[in-house]
């Protein structure tokens, strides 16, 4: 180790001071123009200094620097992050079918069942009855109001069938009896029907409605009513004849416009009166046409009482 003053040791480490600062500041320049400023600050440095002690001065300057006196490079600059990968385009609807179609090769047939039922759900794929001893398991109500004993459920393909000959049977019953009010009341507002039933039911069926309620409540109404009405319209007939042509009803008319004479030759007597009144107001029941026509307004009356009245 060379021997220093005090003062050379203040001298030597204010120099090494400047050196690190020139190095510092020039950690960005190319390597020859570092060395030219460090050169540069050294010679100047060393002018004031004697030849004899140049030496010295050198080798005490150089142990300051842990590299033997070498400019320690700045540190290589971290190399840039690369650039993320491009993500790989979208697959279309057909690839991913692809790739679902060879991954459901390889399922068990349990999975494959189970995501056929799936994509059924979703309304990808139809639900297909695949033997004739499909069942279709249906809740305790629905089973009880289909006539089931506990334990059973009703088979698909029957219960289609089962369907279409209900709604065929249902359709026509609904038909006909609108056709028959339709002779008995024209101007009836049962008539006014939004659609068929048969309409209704496949809009149902299909999911595109709720319920079928109102066009089966409607429906089984009317038929009901007609059905009454073959009893108690024949009844309402009666009773507005009884009320109209009855011996005691006339008399009782008779009676309200002044009765008849009681003195022989002095204006009709009470009898006669009856009978002309009798034969006044039968006039109109004198031809089957007439009574039809009645009986007819009595049955479309108890119709309308019955199904508008209910509602």
């Amino acid at each position: 180790m060379t021997a220093l003053t005090d003062q050379e040791g203040l001298w030597i480490d204010e120099l090494a001071g400047r050196l690190r600062l020139i190095q510092a500041d020039a950690a960005t320049a190319a390597p020859a123009q570092r060395r030219e400023f460090l050169n540069e600050t050294l010679a100047r440095s060393l002018q004031g200094v004697p030849s004899a002690d140049r030496q010295r001065f050198l080798e005490a300057l150089l142990a300051r620097f842990p590299v033997a006196g070498q400019v320690v490079q700045g540190a290589p600059s971290p190399a840039p992050a690369p650039a993320p990968a491009p993500p790989p385009p979208s697959e279309t609807f057909e690839q991913l079918l692809e790739r679902l179609l060879r991954a459901a090769s390889e399922l068990p047939a349990e999975q494959r069942a189970e995501t056929v039922q799936r994509l059924a759900q979703a309304g990808l794929a139809p639900v297909k009855v695949e033997t004739a001893a499909a069942t279709l398991e249906v809740p305790a109500d629905l089973r009880q109001a289909l006539g089931l004993p506990e334990g059973r459920q009703p088979l698909l393909p029957n219960l289609a069938l089962l369907c279409a000959l209900l709604i065929e049977a249902v359709q026509r019953l609904d038909q006909t009896a609108l056709g028959t009010l339709r002779e008995l009341a024209p101007k009836s507002s049962l008539l006014k029907r939004p659609q068929a039933f048969r309409q209704a039911a496949a809009q149902f069926l299909a999911g595109e409605t709720e319920s079928a309620e109102p066009q089966v409540r409607a429906m089984s109404a009317l038929l009901g009513a007609l059905l009454a009405a073959m009893l108690g319209g024949g009844r309402d007939f009666g009773r507005q004849y009884v009320e109209r042509l009855s011996p005691s009803a006339i008399e009782d008319v008779v009676m309200g416009e002044g009765g008849g004479s009681a003195i022989p030759g002095f204006g009709k007597s009470k009898k006669e009166k009856c009978w002309d009144k009798y034969v006044l107001l039968a006039k109109e029941l004198e031809t089957a046409d007439l009574v039809n026509r009645r009986i007819r307004d009595c049955l479309a009356a108890f119709v309308e009482k019955n199904v508008l009245g209910g509602r």
